[in-house]
Order: structure tokens, then sequence, then C-alpha cells
């Protein structure tokens, strides 16, 4: 069964225009989350770090960075607890109450997210250490053959992310809806999901969304070359993507359940 791309592009922005628009409450809480990281570049003081006649890592504020990590962290769960309810198909926008299982529920979707990426940054640690280990002049590895290893390491880690990739989005919706981490990694039963829903469907469905995520950080990004105008539009215009992009892929994701036949007219 082909999927209207179209249609779910349209719904989805609905649903987030639906989520925020008017919802001041509900915005405000997706731009507090956000915040932190959107304070990432005030505690730098570029005019010091392009002043100084060489490089010191004294100039980098570690202790501030630290700190604004250690908030985005915990308040991102939040945010994932949040979709977490979007994937599990709710109709209209859910709200942000319930803290305690919301929270719960935010730790799971990125516990199973993270899962997902862990044979990447494996063999991503692993190309590192033979490509240091290649190009050390008194390696048994050095030359020809640190550069092949090197090289299928490399593949190995692309191969691995578009794995990771393609498997967490749905893992992580299999997560919120039955509530269980080990059922987000479930690699057989996340194939038969895709294969429900059609591979093809699917890869064309992830391109839509890249395409649209991309013009929409391309237009973010634009603006935020003005000066402090620009970081309060990407905190108050990125929560629009957020919902749409977890709808969208729900949606996506609901093509792989059996679909109620339609009612038979007899006259």
């Amino acid at each position: 069964m082909n999927m209207d791309n179209g249609l779910i592009v349209t719904e989805s922005s609905n649903y987030a225009k639906e989520t925020l628009l008017g919802k001041w409450p509900r915005w405000l809480i997706f731009i507090i989350c956000g915040l932190p990281m959107a304070l990432l570049p005030f505690v730098f003081n570029p005019v010091k770090i392009a002043a100084a006649t060489e490089f010191s890592w004294d100039l980098i504020p570690w202790k501030e960075i630290a700190v604004l990590f250690l908030i985005a962290f915990f308040l991102s769960f939040i945010l994932s607890g949040y979709l977490a309810r979007i994937y599990r198909g709710a109709t209209t926008p859910p709200e942000f109450d319930n803290w305690g299982p919301l929270y719960i529920d935010g730790i799971k979707i990125a516990v199973t997210g993270f899962l997902w990426f862990i044979p990447m940054i494996l063999a991503c640690i692993l190309m590192v250490a033979f490509a240091i280990v290649g190009f050390s002049s008194d390696s048994p590895l050095s030359g020809a053959p640190g550069i092949i290893i090197t090289i299928v390491a490399l593949i190995l880690t692309l191969v691995l992310a578009i794995i990771a990739v393609i498997y967490s989005m749905m893992g992580i919706i299999r997560c919120a809806r039955t509530g269980s981490i080990r059922e987000g990694i479930r690699f057989t039963a996340i194939t038969e999901t895709l294969r429900s829903i059609g591979w093809v469907n699917y890869f064309i469905a992830l391109i839509v969304l890249f395409v649209i995520g991309m013009f929409f950080f391309i237009a973010i990004s634009a603006m935020s070359l003005i000066p402090y105008v620009g970081d309060i539009v990407q905190l108050v215009f990125i929560p629009f993507y957020t919902v749409f992009s977890a709808r969208y892929i729900t949606r996506v994701y609901e093509h792989s359940e059996p679909q109620a036949a339609a009612p038979v007219v007899t006259g």
C-alpha cells in the first residue's frame, strides 16, 4: 500500500500548529527546555579568544558549559516524554501533565534511541584506534595495511549509522507504545514493521522528512545570523519542527498496522 506523503505532511503540519499556536504554556515549556543549549554561544567570549596570541584551554569556560549541558540533559527527558505521547498516536495534542510518568517515558525513549547507536559508536572508536595505529611509524600496521583496515572500519561505521537511523525511529515508537525498552530494540519485530510499511514507502518518507528538515533548518540558520534576534527565532520555531517530525514519523509507523475495512453499503 502506497503512502500519501503529501497528506501526511499536511496532517502533521496542522498537528504541530494545533499543538503550539495559542497554547502558550505548552509552547513555553518547549522553549524553556531548549534554552540551555541556546545560551551556550553566550558563555564564550569571542573577543577574548580572538585577541589571544595563541590558543589556550583556559579560554574555554568549562564550568559554564558543563552546567548548561547538565541542565539540558535533564530537561531533554521532559521533551522526549512529551514526544512519547505523540508516538502513541494521540489524535489530539497531549498535555504536559502527570510529570512522573512523562519523565520516565522520556528516559525510556532516550535510552532506546541510544542503544541503537552503540554498535556505530564502537565501530567509530575502532576506526579511530586503527587510524592512530596505522599512521604510527613504529606500528606493525603502519602504511597500507593500517589504511585499508581504517577504511573498512569507516565503511562499517557508516553502515551501522544508517541501520541505527532507520531502525531507531521505529524502535522509539514501539518503545513508547509498549512501555518497554526491550521491545524498542527488537530487531526482528521492527524489521517486520518496516516490511509492513514497505521499504520503498519508508525510505521515501524519510527522504521527504529529511528534505523538509533541511529547508527548515537552512531558513532558521539564516535567521540566526541576526544578532540576538536569531537565537530567539530558533527557540520559538524549532518546537514546530520537533512536533511535526514526531507526528509525521508516527503516521508512517501507523501504516504498518492493519487498516479498518471501509463499511459495505447495501442498497
